[in-house]
Order: structure tokens, then C-alpha cells, then sequence
């Protein structure tokens, strides 16, 4: 019978920390060439401020074999909706029949923000003391939550479009021993930063090189569809980028403008993030060197997240099942 999961129980079973473990792995077997996934589908709605976006994958290892339908609605406030909602089928490799369909939500922004862990991981300084937010959204929540499980903050500095947001975001990511500071603008929120996260939807450069400190790492998370970017192409050129995926990033990513007018080329990206874990190519090697993870959301990671959450669902009991496909 197939597993029916609400976003309720979906946070039962999974956290951080789980799904940083699961999506590193998921990284490592792409790294190998052990998963299969083609390039992320859209679906443009025109007149609906919107999109919807499939991304199937299945790892081999595992055996995950996953579909996720999700969609991005900048204007969903006055819906009272999330901005993103997804669901997320699961299905058996063996025979095809759909083992669990879950809401999808919170393991979106859950994965994004360990992929954001397990590149920071990598690719920070490992004495990295202050964050800055550039962007305070939910996102950036899940990006916080996952970037504290691996370096020892000491400082968040915080920035938002609207200073109420900044304001929200501290209240509800208040840590003992943390101190947060609002910035009054994005000059002042990443100039102390030694890491850099960028959540917004921008699509034009927000970030400027001449503010980024030495041995600055960024992870750049808001460019996620054609025609977004947040870092203005002269950090590109002077940083070591990493990409979780050519086929995605060079289309979607923080790279794909500068791609498009030429200011960067397939030669200047460095490795990805796969690769990277695997060892096949080193990491960050000074601590004067500028990163850059572009991170535009893998099948793969929602695959590994679904199978885990799946798994520990079954062990615990948990959610309702349904007969979706009798028997013939």
C-alpha cells in the first residue's frame, strides 16, 4: 500500500542533520556517476506571476527512485501559501508502484539548506566566525540552520529588503552564545563576513567583490530559474566555483547569466560539488581564496531526503496508507 505523508509528519521523521548526512551522500554518488537525473523541467506560467518545475532521479545505491512536482509563487502572501509547495512521489525501482507520496515543502527548503551545509563543510574556512544573511526568507532560515551544524559561528549578520523581515528572522533564529546583528544594507551586512549566503530572487547583482573579505566563501542559493543572479560576475571571475550541476547550474544557476553574455565560460568553473567530496578534486587550498558553491537544488537531494524520511516513517508508524493501485 502506498505511504500517504503530511508536511506534519514529514518534520517527525527528519532534520538537519539527517538530511545534511543524506544529501552529501547523495552528492557523492552523483560524484561517482551512480545516480541517474535528468536536468530539472519547467513549466512557465504566463499571467500567474509562477512556475512549476519536475525533477525526477534515482540513486543506484539505494535504490531512491523519486519524482518531485513543485512550484515557486513569489506572490503567494495573498493566498496566505508558501512561495514554495512540493510534492513528492517515491516509487519502487523494482516495479514501479508508488511506495510513499509526501508533502514536499519543508524537505525543499530542508535539503537546500544542507546542501549549503555540506558545501560550507568543504569549501569555508575552517575558523569562519560570521555569517551574512543577504536575504531572510525561509530559506535562509533552513540555510542558517544547516551552515550551524558545521562551522562555530560567533556572529549573523542579517540583511532584508524589508528591515521588519530582518527583524523576524533574528527573533526566530535567536541562538544562546550567537549574536545577531541587522544590517542596514548589504554592503554592511557582507563586508565582516567570512561566509556569504544568498537567498533572494534577485535578477541583477547585488553582491560586489570589492566588499567580499579575504578567503570570503559564498554559497548562492536565490538564483534558482533563466535570468536570476545575486553576485555581480567580477566575484565569478576571480572565485573557485563549485556547481552542484552543470546541466542545471549553467541554465538556472548564479552562473547562467554571466554564461549567456560571455563574462564566464564552462573553463572557469572548477569542479562540482561531487567531485569535491569525492576527493577527485581538493577543496578550498588557502585561506585567501574566494569561493563560490551555486547551488540550484538537485533531484538527487530530494531523492535521498524522501528515502530517509520514508524509511524512518515505516520504522515509526507513521502516516496513513492507502490502496492507490489494487492488485490485478
Amino acid at each position: 500500500m502506498t505511504l500517504i505523508l503530511s508536511e506534519k509528519d514529514v518534520k517527525k521523521v527528519i532534520g538537519i542533520k539527517d538530511a545534511i548526512k543524506a544529501v552529501e551522500s547523495a552528492f557523492r554518488e552523483y560524484g561517482k556517476g551512480m545516480t541517474q537525473m535528468p536536468a530539472k523541467i519547467y513549466l512557465h506560467l504566463a499571467g500567474h506571476n509562477g512556475d512549476f518545475r519536475a525533477m525526477p532521479a534515482y540513486i543506484e545505491r539505494t535504490g531512491a527512485c523519486a519524482l518531485k512536482w513543485v512550484n515557486v509563487h513569489p506572490g503567494n502572501k495573498r493566498f496566505n501559501l508558501p512561495t514554495v509547495m512540493a510534492i513528492i512521489t517515491l516509487s519502487d525501482p523494482r516495479n514501479g508502484y508508488p511506495l510513499c507520496i509526501m508533502a514536499g515543502s519543508y524537505a525543499t527548503a530542508l535539503r537546500t539548506g544542507a546542501a549549503g551545509a555540506v558545501a560550507a563543510k568543504y569549501l569555508a574556512r575552517k575558523d569562519s566566525k560570521i555569517a551574512g544573511m543577504v536575504g531572510c526568507g525561509a530559506q535562509a532560515e533552513s540555510q542558517l540552520k544547516g551552515l550551524l551544524e558545521v562551522v562555530r559561528l560567533k556572529e549573523v549578520r542579517v540583511w532584508g529588503k524589508l528591515g521588519s523581515d530582518a527583524v523576524s528572522f533574528v527573533r526566530n533564529m535567536k541562538r544562546p552564545g550567537l549574536k545577531f546583528t541587522v544590517a542596514k544594507d548589504i554592503e554592511n551586512c557582507v563586508r565582516p563576513s567570512d561566509i556569504v549566503i544568498t537567498t533572494t530572487p534577485s535578477r541583477k547583482p547585488i553582491v560586489k567583490l570589492e566588499w567580499l573579505k579575504k578567503g570570503c566563501h559564498i554559497n548562492a542559493i536565490g538564483a534558482d530559474a533563466e535570468g536570476k543572479e545575486e553576485l555581480d560576475p567580477a566575484i565569478l571571475k576571480k572565485a573557485k566555483i563549485v556547481i552542484d550541476s552543470w546541466e542545471q547550474a549553467s541554465h538556472s544557476g548564479e552562473i547562467n547569466v554571466p554564461l549567456s553574455k560571455k563574462l564566464i565560460s564552462r573553463q572557469d568553473i572548477y569542479a562540482d560539488i561531487g567531485e569535491i567530496i569525492n576527493g577527485t578534486k581538493r577543496g578550498r587550498i588557502n585561506p585567501q581564496e574566494i569561493t563560490v558553491f551555486d547551488s540550484t537544488g538537485l533531484a538527487i537531494q530530494d531523492a535521498a531526503v524522501a528515502d530517509f524520511v520514508y524509511r524512518g516513517a515505516l520504522r515509526r508508524r507513521i502516516g496513513k496508507r492507502m490502496d492507490l493501485i489494487p492488485k490485478s
